[in-house]
């Protein structure tokens, strides 16, 4: 009975030396990494990323459905209103700089003081 067990003994050292040797090889790798960001540069770089760009897409979305009543009543005034550039300054503030703020934006500018 002893002997039926023995297969997947080996199997499961196997298996353990492969995920000990996994880890030996990845400490050298982490600890010579150079270190470029600071710790508070990280953290900027990631409250960026899972908050800040998330709203933004929010505001994005939301300016995008608020520009079909925008367009609407924008055509139908057209005729009576004598500005031009109202619908340009509205889709620069609704959509273009939302979609900057997400899109083009470097990571973390905004926390940072940039």
């Amino acid at each position: 009975m002893k002997n039926a067990h023995r297969p997947g003994c080996r199997f499961r050292q196997a298996l353990i030396s492969v995920q000990i040797g996994m880890l030996v090889a990845l400490v050298p790798s982490t600890s010579f990494a150079k270190d470029d960001t600071p710790i508070a540069d990280a953290f900027a770089i990631g409250f960026d990323v899972a908050v800040l760009r998330t709203l933004g897409s929010i505001k994005l979305a939301v300016g995008m459905v608020a520009m079909i009543p925008t367009t609407i009543l924008y055509t139908l005034k057209m005729p009576f209103d004598d500005s031009p550039g109202a619908l340009e300054e509205v889709t620069e503030v609704l959509i273009v700089e939302p979609a900057n703020y997400v899109f083009r934006r470097p990571l973390g500018e905004d926390l940072s003081g940039n």
